[in-house]
């Protein structure tokens, strides 16, 4: 019987490469859909870390803004025209002027206007991004126990203070009784508790006179504080006197208009830079403008992205693939309000 041969299976030549091909494109839009979900993560990630410091930045500033001039129940005096309700015995400079609540400075070419004060360091005027300063009181009230030396009607006498509390040497603090007010600055507290506030501090900014004006016993004290806000870098720097720390990154510019009342109805009548304010105290609100930026680059694919700033369209540089946004805020100061 005849024995037939079968021939070979398999695949030829053609299918091999047909399968190859296939594999190919099947690979291909595997990696293309995982790079564009990846890119896609990045961009989503990036945009909500953005946002997230955007938040915090501005909630930060405006909580500021609106404590601006607070000192207790001494505010209501503070705003009143008598200059003379308020004593201040420090050494006169810019960080110590807490008559003034809020002060700012406009970055305008090649100048700061204003002149800025030597003690805030950081970005030059050519920077663009403004300058913010802020002087309030903060929390607790502490109640005055005793001041009241029979020889010292001045005021000059040590003051003592219900106990605990967190005073140190150097704070500076208000007395107040509501009507008059003293701004001085505790040189040391005495062996008794006592918070003294003698002439020739060692620290800054020193006391120019020990004389308050009149006993405080049964007053108030509170701590102030200066704090001033700009950007250095791409970072929003917050200096409390002479100590800078740098409290969030990714903010590429800060603008501040103050919004100021031309006449006598307290409203605002228009919004204007540091520059155009000519009496700090007839600024009743201010708008914050924080340009925030991502520090990842090859965010966008289609050139740089514009932003608004101000009514103002910006166009980044040539090349810039980074996500901005801008967040604003208008803010009004509580302690201006009628």
């Amino acid at each position: 019987m005849e024995q037939r041969l079968q021939k070979q299976k398999g695949m030829t030549l053609v299918e091999l490469m047909i399968a190859l091909v296939l594999g190919l494109i099947v690979t291909g839009v595997v990696i293309d859909m995982f790079l564009s979900s990846r890119q896609m993560y990045r961009v989503q990630d990036a945009r909500a870390r953005l946002q997230e410091n955007g938040r915090y930045a501005i909630e930060h500033i405006a909580k500021q803004i609106r404590n601006a001039g607070y000192s207790g129940c001494a505010t209501r005096s503070a705003n009143q025209s008598d200059t003379s309700l308020i004593t201040n015995t420090l050494n006169t400079a810019y960080q110590w002027d807490f008559e003034t609540g809020i002060q700012g400075f406009d970055a305008s070419g090649a100048i700061w206007s204003p002149t800025k004060d030597d003690s805030i360091t950081g970005p030059g005027p050519d920077s663009g991004t403004d300058i913010l300063t802020v002087r309030t009181m903060t929390d607790p009230v502490i109640k005055v126990v005793k001041h009241d030396a029979t020889a010292m009607k001045d005021g000059s006498a040590a003051i003592q203070v219900l106990a605990p509390h967190s005073l140190v040497a150097s704070d500076i603090v208000m007395v107040t009784d509501c009507y008059k007010s003293a701004i001085f600055q505790i040189s040391n507290i005495n062996p008794q508790g006592h918070l003294v506030h003698n002439t020739g501090n060692a620290t800054v900014p020193g006391n120019a006179t020990k004389n308050l004006g009149k006993n405080y016993k049964g007053a108030d004290l509170v701590k102030l504080t200066t704090t001033s806000f700009y950007i250095s870098g791409s970072s929003l720097q917050q200096r409390i006197f002479n100590n800078s720390e740098e409290l969030i990154q990714g903010i590429e510019n800060m603008q501040i208009l103050y919004g100021i009342d031309t006449g006598v109805d307290e409203i605002v009548d228009d919004y204007v830079p540091a520059s155009v304010v000519t009496d700090w105290d007839d600024v009743l609100s201010v708008r914050v403008s924080l340009v925030m930026v991502t520090e990842e680059e090859n965010l966008t694919v289609d050139g740089p992205q514009d932003y608004r700033l101000n009514d103002t369209m910006v166009t980044p540089a040539a090349g810039d693939s980074r996500l901005r946004e801008t967040f604003t805020r208008t803010v009004s100061l509580r302690n201006r309000m009628p």
